[in-house]
């Protein structure tokens, strides 16, 4: 196990869909010994504020344009733009309450742009061929090729839109990032390897 020696350590992980960012970021929280956020701040972001569960889960890491077919936007009168802000302040609020307290993976959720001050940041993007990426989401969700495809095209454009609107930068683009890994050409323990030894030698 890596252990931390300094002022708290933050890695984010951006992630194309079906690259194994999830499970890149939870293996590196164990190899470091911190926690793990990725849904896991949704359930605590809940248990913190007023917001109803599947309220939180709706609106999480969704565009603006999605919004506008949300069941919740009747909630408010500007057609979830209410529900939209007090989610993602409340979000970004607790991102850095964490951060202060205490050394841990965060996925997805712009996270590298709402810290960008903080010290102890490591910020990767996890990508990896469309095949690979293929293979992967008919394994896990049980898909045809076919629908595989078009669920990573309509994410990976859900988290883009997410991104550019919350953050007015550009998803993917590699100098926002410290690491751009390949996880189709290294694997998932591969690029778990070379993340660590890379965050590693940023801390010496």
């Amino acid at each position: 196990m890596y252990t931390v020696n300094h002022s708290n350590l933050i890695i984010s992980i951006t992630r194309e869909y079906g690259s194994g960012g999830r499970e890149i970021g939870q293996k590196l929280a164990a190899a470091w010994g911190v926690s793990f956020y990725d849904k896991e701040l949704l359930k605590r972001l809940a248990e913190e504020t007023d917001l109803p569960d599947d309220v939180v889960e709706a609106f999480d890491e969704k565009p603006f344009n999605h919004l506008l077919l949300n069941p919740y936007r009747f909630l408010s009168g500007t057609d979830g733009d209410y529900l939209r802000s007090k989610v993602h302040n409340a979000e970004m609020s607790l991102i850095r309450q964490i951060a202060e307290e205490e050394s841990c993976v965060f996925v997805g959720r712009g996270v590298e742009s709402v810290l960008e001050d903080f010290p102890g940041l490591v910020r990767l993007f996890v990508c990896a061929p469309l095949e690979f990426r293929i293979q992967r989401v008919m394994k896990r969700n049980n898909l045809t090729a076919e629908e595989a495809e078009k669920r990573i095209a309509q994410v990976d454009k859900e988290r883009a839109a997410y991104y550019r609107y919350f953050t007015d930068q550009k998803w993917g683009f590699a100098s926002n990032y410290d690491l751009c890994i390949n996880s189709g050409k290294l694997g998932i323990d591969g690029a778990v390897d070379l993340a660590a030894r890379f965050i590693e030698q940023l801390l010496d």
